[in-house]
């Protein structure tokens, strides 16, 4: 059985693009029956975000969230900055601090 590879969560620090990088080592619609099912399940936890200012404690959920968060960046074509997303920074800081600073590489496919 082959050990998953890692990778490092960008400090706070980083420019956009690192965090872009970092957001597509995760395939966001694993488990969540594509793109639709995915934007289903960011909506609650944003809303709970806006809302209270909190986060899960579920790295990937919180991975999927962010790369749900890239992909819509992509297709709204990227004018902003990503790391200019109060909610794009609050993902990264909740996985730098559940993960201790590192992740497995999940399949893109």
């Amino acid at each position: 059985m082959r050990m998953p590879e890692y990778c490092v969560v960008p400090p706070e620090n980083s420019d956009d693009q690192a965090h872009i990088e970092f957001a597509y080592t995760c395939s966001g619609y694993e488990g969540f029956g594509g793109p639709e099912g995915l934007g289903d399940a960011v909506q609650v936890i944003r809303s709970e975000w806006n809302e209270t200012g909190t986060l899960p404690d579920d790295v990937l959920m919180l991975r999927h969230c962010l790369s749900y968060a890239a992909r819509k960046h992509y297709h709204d074509g990227g004018w902003t900055p990503f790391n200019g997303d109060e909610f794009v920074l609050s993902l990264m800081s909740r996985i730098r601090l559940l993960s201790g600073g590192s992740v497995p590489i999940l399949d893109l496919r």
